[in-house]
């Protein structure tokens, strides 16, 4: 926990003026996103070409999915909902921490959070499927957290972008199911030629390349991890509501200069028991939040959010895995994630109200929107920039709308944006997106 922070963090309503402000970036900064990073990347030969093809392949997959209804994001499209909070950076945070949006310690940053399915289709939450052996039930899917920060100031990694924000996407494993970006296109091409349906890329278990055979493996024994109703060999027990997880950026990230992080948020007090035959309920999760955020009494919802910093000299020799296998688990053990904000979600929240609803489906997230300490690193976070931006565009909403200026204290639902948008399949690989 950090140092003198509680649930009893101030309301959104209670931050100074103008932490909540426009989200409008500056245009014109140096723009660190026109290269690989050259110490800590290793970009494969071919790369760029397999990032453009992807981004077509998701166009292609949005048109067959939506065809003549608003286009939704190209995974993630079944949010939870959306929550507004406040992110409290550590008061007595230490100097080694104080990088980027962490550079103050205490100061407080308003925020909406958006939870989701990973599905790439509107699903039942956990949906009936074959289980080895003979039979079928019920199988769990990775779950989403994405973050905005609003009114962050400092050297935006991508120049023009109009935003003011800094993006945390984060997924209920500490790691993806698809290691690069040459086995993510593969999934998106299968996406497009076989109905949605991506299981033909396991064929490559017995593919005579021994690194695409030992990917293929991992990725299965990954996805089944992630499906299992378990714990262990699932990551974590199921949760009772989306705010009973904990979550991971799995992708690696600057922190500064010289250091590499990968971070996490870690619900406080999170409610903990059986699911029972909720898990029948095509849309349990949405109506777990909505009851917690309805029915809290006042009390406030909180996560700690964590970091595991690594030196840039100590991943020289291992950026090949550390870096730029996204399948690749930095153990705890070794390197310990350590508490530098909180987030504190106030309580009641409508989060079913149609403006509420809307607004959320306005909000563009990217790991890109952000500040140079923070930027994305490896082949999955470079193809995120060219991919999201693609979806984004194709859902009409290229930069995210602002929050509305607080008049009181009574937590409500944001305004709609001017700026809007004009199923089958189990996300099980997990990748925060749009």
């Amino acid at each position: 926990m950090p140092g003198g922070l509680s649930c009893d963090t101030p309301a959104i309503a209670n931050l100074p003026p103008g932490r909540g402000g426009s989200n409008r970036g500056e245009i014109g900064m140096p723009n660190p996103a026109s290269g690989p990073h050259p110490q800590l990347e290793n970009v494969p030969p071919g790369e760029e070409a397999r990032i453009d093809h992807i981004a077509v392949l998701t166009g292609q997959q949005l048109d067959r999915r939506y065809a003549g209804k608003r286009v939704l994001r190209g995974v993630h499209p079944k949010d939870h909902g959306c929550v507004e909070a406040t992110f409290t950076v550590d008061p007595d945070l230490p100097a080694d921490y104080q990088v980027g949006v962490f550079r103050k310690p205490g100061e407080q940053f308003r925020a909406v959070i958006r939870y989701s399915n990973a599905a790439p289709l509107i699903t039942p939450d956990s949906p009936v499927e074959p289980r080895q052996g003979g039979g079928s039930g019920p199988a769990h899917g990775s779950r989403g957290m994405a973050i905005k920060l609003y009114g962050v100031g400092g050297n935006r990694l991508v120049p023009g972008d109009r935003e003011r924000t800094q993006d945390f996407l984060m997924i209920n494993q500490p790691i993806f199911a698809f290691a690069n970006v040459e086995d993510y296109e593969i999934v998106s091409q299968l996406l497009v030629d076989n109905n949605e349906d991506a299981r033909p890329f396991f064929a490559r278990v017995q593919s005579p390349d021994p690194a695409v055979k030992a990917r293929a493996i991992k990725s299965a024994g990954i996805i089944g991890r992630i499906k299992s109703l378990m714990f262990p060999p699932a990551w974590q027990a199921p949760p009772l509501s989306p705010l009973d997880n904990r979550y991971f950026s799995a992708a690696p990230f600057l922190f500064g200069d010289g250091k590499v992080m990968k971070f996490s948020c870690t619900p406080v007090n999170p409610k903990t028991g059986e699911l029972g035959e909720a898990i029948s309920q095509a849309d349990y999760l949405r109506a777990a939040m909505r009851e917690r955020m309805a029915q809290a009494g006042g009390k406030e919802i909180c996560f700690d959010f964590q970091v595991q910093v690594r030196s840039a000299d100590s991943l020289a020799a291992t950026r090949d895995t550390d870096i730029e296998d996204m399948c690749t688990l930095w153990d705890e053990a070794t390197y310990p994630f350590v508490t530098v904000a909180r987030i504190t979600i106030p309580t009641p929240q409508d989060i079913s109200a149609p403006e509420r609803t809307e607004f959320c489906e306005t909000l563009f997230y990217t790991p890109w929107h952000g500040l140079e300490d923070h930027r994305p690193l490896g082949g999955i976070n470079r193809m995120r920039l060219k991919v999201y931006d693609a979806s984004a565009e194709k859902r009409g909403c290229p930069f995210s709308p602002d929050l509305p200026t607080r008049q009181n204290a009574e937590p409500r639902g944001p305004s709609p944006s001017a700026n809007r948008g004009a199923a089958r399949g189990q996300g099980a690989g997990g990748k925060a997106a749009d």
